[in-house]
């Protein structure tokens, strides 16, 4: 064993003296960040187990009090970060590369892309995709339309995009672009405390920084299980509907333990073959659904669902960024508010992960391909597959019992079941459902491996393993208290990352700010060329 100091290159620890192997790889030491961490998520565990009815009444009665007091400050968020991710990507600052001049980037662009869409959407995405429009449609937003209505038909596929748009995504983006920054360019570690730098200093790599690490952790962790719980929850239910598989809990165990067996095993392998092959599998499964489900669906009723949906989107805009609460309604604190602390609470997970696998692209080809692809694969998703819906709840072709009794998986099936081939696309829906599932939990077991091993490009395979069985054990646990407790869970860890993320965007401002008055080494002007004095070539091999 012997102790080296790594390359400013190599940024896993990067400023900071790491044990390493015989061949090099990294160590990285598992400290307070780690133990603290595994401390909580073992306390909260075994709450669960011991008091099951007091940790959901616990979390049902924090998520009222949170979203009566910070639903408002998650609007504002939301609206801040969207806006200094479009000023950043437009402003010169876009040009600006994540990474030393000649890093090329890890993956290529549809891999990329592949990776951070299904690490970001979790398999509700497909399940919201025909039900959300259906749902806001019989309950609509305020002042949109009676229920039932074409207005309020209308009025249900943008606000579909809304939650699951251009705004959900900028929160991603308003994670990954400063922490890239800090650790491709700054040689810090890919934590989100590193993104903290120019408001903390070196106070990032001590308890206060660690603190911010710990309290990501915890975020990434909640947000995930919440997630994992609802969509096995929802994938129980329309495995029932389309299979006749039995609903209940033991079936849902049953549920987590198989698709968490392959996502461990996916996230063992590592970002360049397990997750990177299962989100390109899942990738290219999803679009030719999408496609199949255009062409053998309702495709003149479609193409003027994605007018309306795109054109009600920007119409309305402003009203619905700035809405926070109706008079005698409690629909923005149902939808809005619960939609954007999930998010949030989502954002330091997919946020690290996406900094993560972008080194080497240009600040204005993340924004593109955090917010803009994504968008419009939103905008394509939810016209395609909500406009089927609503056409076949028209045509009296699905159950409109199951609109009103808010069954999304149910519904999503029943949906399908009317298509052309109706049991091979049963099967296809299936296997996009377990492999979205899978690609979000393979990723998050990998960052939090990394974030609560010093940010480590590689973190251990234990941790790894470790950090799939909590998660699986805290979604079997939040799955047991019920839809409440699970969006609960994602309410409540929303409310400490919302006031890192605001810091996380002031920081980084500052250090734009600050490179471009005092350029770094190997910093490069917003034209995209070298720093004045600077050699237009990288920097020697090594250095």
């Amino acid at each position: 064993m012997r102790t080296v100091r790594i390359p400013s290159d190599s940024v896993a620890m990067a400023g900071s003296e790491i044990r390493t192997d015989v061949a090099g790889r990294d160590i990285p030491t598992l400290g307070f960040v780690f133990r603290a961490s595994l401390i909580l998520a073992a306390a909260f565990i075994l709450f669960g187990l011991i008091w099951p009815d007091l940790l959901q009444s616990a979390l049902q009665s924090m998520q009222s009090v949170v979203v009566t007091t910070f639903g408002p400050v998650y609007v504002g968020t939301v609206i801040v970060v969207l806006l200094l991710v479009v000023v950043v990507a437009v402003s010169p600052v876009g040009k600006l590369h994540l990474g030393k001049p000649g890093r090329t980037p890890e993956f290529g662009w549809f891999s990329w892309l592949a990776m951070l869409m299904s690490a970001g959407v979790g398999l509700s995405f497909l399940f919201w995709g025909t039900a959300e429009p259906l749902l806001h449609t019989v309950d609509p937003p305020p002042g949109t339309g009676a229920a039932g209505s074409e207005e309020a038909a209308a009025a249900g596929l943008r606000y579909s995009l809304f939650f699951w748009g251009p705004h959900a995504w900028a929160l991603y983006a308003g994670v990954a672009i400063p922490v890239a920054y800090a650790a491709f360019r700054k040689d810090r570690p890919v934590l989100i405390s590193s993104a903290l730098y120019a408001l903390m200093g070196e106070s990032t790599r001590k308890l206060p920084g660690k603190i911010i690490d710990l309290l990501a952790v915890i975020a990434i962790l909640f947000g995930v299980a919440t997630s994992l719980g609802l969509g096995t929850r929802e994938l129980n239910e329309g495995l029932a509907h389309a299979f006749g598989v039995p609903i209940g809990y033991g079936a849902k165990v049953v549920i987590i333990v198989a698709l968490m067996t392959v996502s461990t095993i996916s996230a063992m392998t590592g970002l360049g073959r397990g997750i990177r092959w299962l989100s390109l599998g899942c990738a290219t499964l999803s679009a030719a659904l999408l496609v199949f489900v255009f062409v053998a669906g309702p495709t003149g009723e479609l193409i003027g669902a994605i007018g309306t949906t795109v054109g009600g989107f920007v119409a309305n805009l402003p009203g619905m960024s700035l809405a926070t609460e109706t008079p005698g309604s409690v629909w923005e604190a149902t939808w809005t508010f619960f939609f954007w602390a999930w998010w949030i609470s989502w954002a330091p997970f997919v946020g690290t992960f996406i900094a993560r696998i972008s080194r080497g692209r240009s600040i204005r080809s993340v924004v593109a391909g955090v917010v803009l692809v994504p968008g419009t694969i939103s905008a394509l998703w939810f016209s395609v597959f909500g406009g089927t819906a609503l056409n076949r709840v028209r045509n009296s072709a699905v159950d409109p019992a199951l609109v009103d009794g808010n069954v999304k998986s149910a519904l999503t099936v029943e949906v399908f079941s009317t298509l052309p081939a109706a049991e091979v696309v049963a099967v296809a829906v299936a296997l996009v459902l377990a492999l979205l599932f899978i690609t979000s939990a393979d990723s998050a077991s990998f960052m939090l491996g990394s974030s609560t091993s010093g940010g480590s490009m590689k973190p251990p395979r234990p941790v790894r393993l470790l950090w799939s069985f909590s998660a699986a054990f805290a979604a079997v646990l939040l799955l047991a208290g019920g839809p409440e407790s699970l969006q609960g869970a994602a309410v409540v860890a929303a409310v400490p990352f919302t006031v890192i993320l605001l810091a996380v965007c002031v920081s980084f401002v500052l250090m734009v700010v600050r490179d471009l008055r005092r350029p770094s080494p190997w910093a490069e002007t917003p034209d995209g060329g070298p720093s004045p004095g600077q050699s237009a070539s990288p920097p020697p091999a090594g250095t």
